[in-house]
C-alpha cells in the first residue's frame, strides 16, 4: 500500500522528494495547488496542473509505464486519489483508476460530469428564485415564511459548494 502525504505547496512537495523524506512512489496531494502527484526525482504529476512537478509524457497506459520509474498500481493509487479529491487528471492517466466494479462498496462515490454540476446549480438557482417569491407573499416570521428561508440558505449553501469545487 502506498503512502499519502498532504503538503501545505508543492514547493514543500518537492523539497521533501530532494531530501528523501518521502518515499519514491508514495503520493504527494498539494490541495491548495490542486496538485496530486507522485514521490521521485523529479516528481510526476498526474493531475493536469502540474506546477513545479514533471507531467508524464506518454499519452497510452503502455508509454506512461515504460517512461516512469513507478508501477501501475503506484500511478493508479495517486489517480484514485485525484479523482477522489475532485481534481482533473488527463485521459492517458484515466486509464489507471480504479474500475468502480473493483472498488469496495464504501468506496464508490458518483462523479458528476461540468454539464450536471451546472444542472444543479441552475436547479438551485430556480427553486430559490420560487422560494424567494413565495416568501415575499406571505409574512417571513410565519412557520412557513421561516421553512422558506431555511430553504433558501440551504440551496445557496448547496450552489456554492458545486461552484467553488474544481471541475
Amino acid at each position: 500500500m502506498e503512502i499519502v502525504y498532504h503538503f501545505g505547496t508543492a514547493s514543500d512537495a518537492v523539497r521533501a522528494c530532494q531530501n528523501e523524506d518521502v518515499a519514491s512512489g508514495s503520493v504527494l496531494v498539494v490541495p491548495s495547488d490542486c496538485i496530486i502527484g507522485l514521490a521521485g526525482n523529479p516528481p510526476r504529476a498526474i493531475t493536469d496542473t502540474s506546477g513545479p512537478f514533471e507531467p508524464f509524457a506518454g499519452s497510452t497506459r503502455s508509454a506512461i509505464l515504460a517512461e516512469s520509474e513507478h508501477s501501475a498500481q503506484q500511478i493508479q493509487t495517486a489517480v484514485d486519489e485525484a479523482y477522489r479529491h475532485g481534481f482533473p487528471v488527463s485521459e492517458a492517466l484515466g486509464d489507471f483508476a480504479t474500475l468502480r466494479s473493483q472498488m469496495p462498496t464504501c468506496a464508490r462515490e458518483y462523479r458528476l460530469t461540468n454539464d450536471e454540476i451546472l444542472a444543479l446549480v441552475d436547479a438551485c438557482e430556480s427553486r430559490a428564485g420560487f422560494f424567494h417569491r413565495a416568501l415575499s407573499r406571505g409574512p417571513a416570521n410565519s412557520e412557513a415564511g421561516i421553512v422558506l428561508q431555511t430553504g433558501i440558505a440551504n440551496l445557496s449553501s448547496a450552489r456554492r459548494k458545486l461552484l467553488d469545487r474544481p471541475l
